[in-house]
């Protein structure tokens, strides 16, 4: 496809307090090949000099500077919403990214020639080790989303197209058409399982999810919320039954008993064998506020 020709893309990324992971990934979006990037920085009311870094050092960049923490799911939603009116696709992506300069090029190919996928995800590597998969395309084993290829060394099972039931949310194109017609992400999660829950939303309004292992970016794990494992756990497991509750595709009855009846009891005992009482505590907690109906923040229902 002739480089005139390509559509104007947003990309949309959202940042608290990783000041210097977020000047790395825009760092690496200003060396992309592509004519039309329009990037959004949502920014959930940094501390760090986030906001002052973005002015002074990319101009390029329009910031949503909000004024208090929003959640990873509302500021991205508020992104999406500023740039999905003037463009034919969002890149949505996270401030602890590096992209290869090809890679929203060949997102968009594919997606310009198959209108009827709605998202395009990519190859995903760990930053480190740079050689080991992190994601490939996601499915749900058990009412558990998972990520094929995690941990495993490149190669041609996991250099096929592939359709998935969701691609995270680490790095994903959307075509604006279906979040016109499906919504942003849903605000009632704040973190975690609102990308898979967006994919599936796509998916019932009648586009494919893809898995495009051509176009390549790397990911640093274990930033912001990922560092209290208790509190991740918690959303993790909370929206995840939301989830399955409202999408018959992966939230069948035998397979959200499956959840609740083997998965999150065996990682409940792996933690406790391991002496790590405060994440077995954050899965119950989850499980709690599922069946009390609660979405929301952490903080509003626990003051530890």
């Amino acid at each position: 496809m002739n480089q005139s020709s390509l559509p104007p893309v947003g990309v949309v990324i959202v940042n608290w307090n990783l000041r210097d992971s977020l000047r790395e990934t825009l760092l690496s979006f200003r060396a992309v090949d592509y004519p039309d990037l329009r990037i959004v920085v949502s920014d959930n009311a940094s501390t760090d000099g986030s906001q002052e870094m973005v002015r002074r050092e990319f101009p390029e960049v329009r910031l949503l500077a909000h004024e208090r923490g929003l959640g990873y799911a509302k500021a991205a939603s508020l992104a999406l919403a500023s740039v999905v009116n003037e463009t034919r696709y969002v890149f949505s992506t996270t401030n602890d990214v590096l992209v290869a300069p090809d890679m929203i090029r060949l997102l968009v190919e594919y997606a310009e020639a198959h209108p009827e996928v709605g998202v395009v995800g990519c190859k995903i590597f760990f930053h480190e080790p740079a050689d080991r998969l992190w994601s490939a395309g996601g499915f749900f084993f058990l009412g558990h989303p998972w990520h094929h290829g995690f941990l495993q060394r490149d190669g041609p099972r996991y250099s096929r197209v592939r359709e998935c039931t969701f691609v995270t949310g680490c790095g994903f194109l959307l075509r604006s058409e279906a979040l016109k017609k499906v919504g942003f992400f849903d605000e009632r999660y704040v973190f975690y399982s609102e990308d898979a829950e967006l994919c599936l939303r796509i998916r019932e309004a009648g586009w494919r999810v893809v898995y495009l292992p051509t176009a390549r970016m790397w990911h640093k794990t274990s930033t912001t919320l990922a560092k209290n494992r208790p509190v991740q756990l918690y959303y993790s497991t909370r929206n995840n039954l939301h989830l399955l509750d409202r999408h018959a595709s992966v939230g069948k009855p035998l397979i959200r008993a499956a959840y609740l009846g083997l998965v999150c009891p065996a990682k409940m005992l792996l933690f406790v064998a391991l002496g790590r009482w405060a994440n077995a505590r954050g899965i119950w907690r989850g499980i709690r506020d599922w069946r009390l109906g609660r979405f929301g923040w952490y903080e509003e229902h626990y003051a530890d």
